[in-house]
């Protein structure tokens, strides 16, 4: 049974066990009513076989950028474990800033485990800085051992393909997860 819980005007859902590793999900239907629900039963599904705590915050679209940091503040914030073995999976804008926040999280005081950039496609810009992801992201520094997926997509042949190349010349572990693989769909 999921747990509900806020912060200032967030609205976030738990599910899975709560003392399980902390997936953060960023998925844009939790936009909308009637998405929500449907997020919600995909976060349980994660949670549940994957053994994992899964955070499912309400992102209000207006107010993107806020509310994904302030949702990786409660999921550090709210976990039994340390608060850097956090990992992330976002869909379309909120896949690009999952790739963002790996290229910034030492500026930022954060560490990652993972990332999961789902629906991404060029030119989609990042809601949190409000730019598109560099074609050449920066060296993966020194200790930072973030796992990259970038999930393939129809609507952007090549796309996943070209990010992931760029972000294992630079250093990363990057890898493209074929499409009709990714099972994490609402």
């Amino acid at each position: 049974m999921p747990t509900a819980a806020s912060t200032p005007s967030l609205q976030v859902s738990v599910h899975g066990h709560p003392n399980s590793d902390t997936l953060l999900l960023w998925h844009p239907a939790t936009a909308e009513a009637d998405g929500r629900e449907q997020a919600a039963r995909l976060a349980s599904r994660i949670g549940g076989r994957n053994g994992l705590r899964v955070v499912l915050p309400t992102i209000d679209a207006a107010a993107g950028g806020r509310d994904l940091l302030r949702s990786i503040r409660y999921a550090r914030e709210s976990s039994v474990h340390p608060p850097d073995r956090l990992s992330i999976v976002g869909y379309g804008p909120y896949g690009i800033a999952a790739l963002s926040l790996a290229l910034h999280q030492r500026r930022l005081g954060i560490g990652l485990v993972h990332v999961t950039c789902v629906d991404g496609a060029p030119g989609v810009l990042d809601p949190v800085s409000g730019q598109p992801l560099p074609a050449s992201p920066a060296p993966r520094p020194e200790g930072v051992d973030t796992a990259v997926d970038v999930v393939a997509s129809e609507a952007s042949p090549g796309w996943a393909e070209a990010v992931v190349a760029a972000w294992t010349s630079a250093g990363w572990p990057a890898q493209v997860v074929p499409a009709d693989q990714f099972t994490w769909r609402v």
